[in-house]
């Protein structure tokens, strides 16, 4: 592996869980997963209501995700990998918003980033 490509996974992996930007994101596995698991780490989370439909005109609709390090949570035992794949879908994620009101959330799709080693997740609503 070359120098350059894993100091960029370094930074990467520095600016998404010490960078300042940071937030607390409790990870939680499905409750069909055994061991049930239970992580909290660091990540960014940002929500904002500005989407597009599906002609691709911009709705006002919530857009909620996170952006996580995947070796941060396998050194942390966190199951990221089935069948050597990033599956992440269905599990359950709480962070604060920007009135500091944790908010609940499931993981509705993951978009592993193989270069970096970060993995980008859409959220949608839990209703617990």
């Amino acid at each position: 592996m070359g120098v350059l490509l894993e100091a960029a996974r370094s930074d990467a992996k520095k600016y998404i869980t010490e960078g300042g930007f940071e937030s607390d994101i409790t990870i939680t596995t499905p409750s069909n997963f055994v061991p049930l698991t239970v992580l909290t780490t660091t990540g960014w989370a940002t929500k904002h209501h500005l989407n597009f439909d599906t002609d691709g005109t911009q709705i006002n609709a919530k857009n909620a995700h996170i952006c996580l390090d995947e070796k941060t949570l396998k050194d942390a035992g966190y199951p990221v990998r089935v069948n050597e794949e990033v599956r992440l879908i269905n599990h359950q994620i709480i962070v604060k918003d920007s009135s500091g009101i944790d908010k609940n959330y499931i993981i509705k799709e993951n978009f592993p980033d193989e270069t970096l080693g970060l993995i980008v997740c859409v959220l949608g609503d839990l209703n617990l």
